[in-house]
């Protein structure tokens, strides 16, 4: 009799670390934030798919993926719940950014980001390729909302927008340890130090949400 067993342990345990972090910024949030507005509900999404996310890659992935075999699309529920989760982070940021001056309208770039996101989701859906996501990921965060969290830090905003920018600095890294194929011995391996590193920038953006309804929280 073939007994289960977890198939990547720690990577298994690193991506339930994400979702552990994900799920209690979600929960602490929602328990803060009593009547949430939009961009708040936007943000809030953000972390409870998160954790969807990382859930679904823990087990379909990652412990049981000989049970789970990549042909019958066991990827695609973590793959498509973290492209939602990545675009309801860029419509959290509009929202939130939508008051500073000189910026596109909210609606034009509401739309942006939608259009960007549903043509992902297709081609991840039809080509069934993590690449997608990934671009999708990297247009988010690098060329949207870095360079709009270093307009609003240097237009005097809140301190939110640089523990924003820490967190997307950490999220940087990911691309070097995966690239040069980073690892701690036997038991800590590249995906396992990317996990953590997103779980750590998970965290900073969960500080960063603490701050929206703070007042004098200016950096200048």
């Amino acid at each position: 009799m073939n007994f289960p067993y977890i198939y990547e342990p720690m990577t298994a345990a690193t991506d339930l670390l994400i979702a552990a972090v994900s799920l209690y910024a979600f929960l602490r949030l929602k328990r803060r934030w009593t009547k949430p507005n939009l961009s708040e509900c936007w943000y809030l999404m953000f972390f409870l798919l998160m954790a969807v996310s990382t859930t679904f890659g823990a087990i379909l992935n990652h412990a049981f993926a000989y049970v789970f075999p990549p042909g019958n699309g066991n990827f695609l529920p973590n793959w498509l719940s973290n492209v939602l989760a990545v675009s309801c982070y860029a419509m959290a940021l509009i929202e939130r950014a939508d008051s500073v001056r000189r910026l596109p309208p909210r609606k034009a770039l509401a739309i942006a980001v939608l259009v960007e996101s549903v043509v992902i989701l297709v081609l991840t859906l039809w080509k069934r390729d993590f690449l997608f996501a990934e671009i999708h990921i990297a247009v988010i965060l690098y060329v949207f909302s870095l360079p709009l969290q270093i307009r609003l830090w240097r237009d005097g905003y809140r301190r939110e927008n640089v523990i924003a920018i820490v967190a997307t600095a950490v999220m940087s890294l990911i691309p070097v340890v995966l690239i040069g194929k980073w690892h701690i011995g036997n038991w800590l391996i590249d995906f396992d130090i990317s996990h953590i590193l997103i779980a750590t920038a998970m965290y900073l953006y969960y500080r960063a949400g603490l701050l929206w309804r703070v007042p004098n929280c200016s950096v200048a």
